[in-house]
């Protein structure tokens, strides 16, 4: 990852930093039928807001997935944090046009998001989110939603070569107004979901897999 921060961890923090926290309520029909805008519009944001989170990281360098707790913080525009409070501390945060990460009681590590030119298209597109402006969104991702408001799911594919160098698609699973998971796909095949919400909770086994996080994820029994 860019400038020493960790795998993983800037992606899954522009991700879930705004979209996984509380919503204004809004009265939508679990079996309405469902596209990209019509959703898109239901996951607007206010800021600010805080959130709890589990992740679990799955990497062909690890030898069971790394499952993190802690965390997740949205106070604007481009202002995010991400606390890890278990296994180990670190804290997260992007604002001011930088990036920086601190790993317990180390000296943080700061870099310029003018160095990594391929976040510019994925903050263009959360502040497109948090607008509920699918059209602003599709500038930057093609968007494929399914399902129903009651269990829907939305994958975003980067249309910028550079960003799509890093991650191949985001899938966002959830229901009515509230996302439950965000599943980062990078370009080397490693996978990382945010489970958030009443998922953040969940009791997740050691070796848990991706299919069993998956069928957390959609609401449906694993095989």
């Amino acid at each position: 990852m860019t400038s020493g921060i960790s795998k993983g961890a800037a992606w899954s923090l522009l991700l879930a930093g705004a979209l996984c926290l509380p919503s204004p309520s809004r009265a939508t029909s679990p079996e309405t039928a469902l596209d990209a805008a019509t959703l898109v519009a239901a996951l607007k944001r206010e800021a600010p807001a805080r959130t709890a989170y589990a992740e679990v990281r799955f990497s062909g360098l690890l030898e069971r997935p790394l499952i993190l707790h802690g965390e997740l913080e949205y106070l604007g525009p481009g202002q995010l944090g991400k606390r890890v409070d278990a296994p180990y501390r670190e804290q997260t945060k992007v604002a001011n046009g930088e990036a920086s990460v601190q790993r317990g009681s180390r000296a943080p590590r700061t870099f310029s998001l003018g160095q990594a030119p391929e976040l510019e298209g994925f903050l263009r597109g959360f502040a497109a989110l948090l607008g509920g402006d699918a059209a602003a969104l599709a500038r930057d991702f093609t968007l494929a939603a399914s399902g129903r408001m009651g269990a829907w799911r939305l994958v975003l594919t980067p249309r910028d070569a550079r960003l799509a160098r890093r991650v191949r698609a985001i899938t966002v699973d959830g229901s009515g107004d509230t996302p439950l998971c965000f599943r980062t796909e990078e370009a080397d095949g490693d996978v990382s979901v945010l489970l958030v919400d009443r998922l953040a909770a969940a009791k997740l086994a050691v070796q848990v897999s991706q299919p069993q996080v998956d069928a957390l994820c959609r609401g449906i029994e694993a095989k």
